[in-house]
């Protein structure tokens, strides 16, 4: 039979267990082994006075820091933020930490009168749902890239535009074009209208640039949701397209002016990007690794925002 020490370990080493490992309550834990809540509280404190449960403090901050020196160094880059996430964390919980970073982020960098400009998506969507709340007198929210072409694409981005308009009390401006043109000579003349003209004005003068990187394929939002079609999805990955920004593709090495589908496209000019004082970049996951390379290739951002496996994955190239 246990002694009292013997069996006060084996209900603490219980109870911590439960606690710990199983993420019950105190209530919980008491109900299931009969004990009153505190004894269950009085196990917990023995486990820890006698070894039975260790703590350990693990910072990520250094292993951050030292991260997003290499990567700034690396591929020449002002600033970049490595979020740290689980490893057993899946892709919509590490995207959900990488936005609620980027969410802080932008609260630290927006001012009253400011501009910000962005192309939806589906990180871009995500973010917006994320935001904290940061009322700024003057500030104006503008659509970088068109949403037509898809019966509910113009709904989906004017969503995302009020959503960070509402969030930041600011005045919204859509792009009511198409992603796509049929053809380069219709964008041409509808960029000459007057409001089309005023929105990219707007964009154009934004402080803060804000997009995520979309991936060419058959589950990519711009193509199930009808912008290109299949004879097309299947050009650009002959022609070695990686990725996307506000709908406009380029390849690995950053090049993209000579893509026929770009001269249709009422996206922005990628290299004009990281001439605006933010131009961050919100992504996540390592199936982008191609595009994000590309996308450092071609100088697109000057701020990048990754989760850490997908940073870690980007020294590796």
């Amino acid at each position: 039979m246990a002694n009292g020490y013997d069996q006060t370990f084996e209900d603490a080493l219980k109870v911590a267990r439960m606690y710990y490992h199983l993420d019950m309550t105190t209530g919980e834990i008491a109900a299931q082994l009969g004990f009153s809540r505190p004894k269950v509280s009085r196990l917990l404190t023995w486990a820890k006075q006698n070894g039975v449960v260790e703590f350990r403090i693990v910072d990520h901050r250094e292993r951050q820091l030292a991260l997003e020196r290499e990567l700034e160094d690396k591929f020449g880059i002002g600033e970049v933020k490595v979020v740290p996430v689980a490893p057993t964390a899946g892709p919509e919980r590490r995207l959900d930490q990488v936005v609620a970073f980027a969410a802080h982020y932008l609260n630290s960098i927006a001012r009253p009168n400011m501009i910000l400009a962005l192309a939806w998506g589906n990180t871009i969507a995500r973010l917006s749902r994320a935001l904290i709340p940061k009322p700024l007198a003057g500030a104006q929210v503008v659509q970088l890239n068109g949403s037509g072409n898809s019966g509910s694409g113009i709904t989906y981005a004017a969503g995302i535009v009020t959503a960070f308009a509402e969030n930041y009390g600011a005045t919204p401006h859509l792009l009511p074009v198409p992603a796509y043109f049929d053809n380069p000579k219709t964008r041409d003349a509808m960029f000459e209208e007057r409001t089309i003209r005023r929105a990219r004005d707007l964009a154009s003068r934004a402080d803060v640039a804000l997009y995520s990187i979309g991936v060419p394929g058959a589950d990519s939002y711009i193509y199930k949701a009808g912008y290109i079609e299949k004879r097309e999805l299947d050009d650009l990955l002959a022609q070695g397209v990686v990725g996307d920004i506000g709908t406009v593709f380029f390849r690995v090495d950053g090049t993209y002016d000579d893509l026929e589908i770009n001269k249709r496209s009422s996206g922005p000019d990628l290299k004009t990007l990281a001439g605006h004082t933010h131009a961050v970049c919100v992504v996540e996951g390592t199936h982008k690794r191609p595009g994000i390379l590309g996308a450092l290739a071609g100088r697109f951002m000057n701020t990048l925002i990754i989760d850490e496996p997908t940073a870690v994955s980007l020294l590796r190239a």
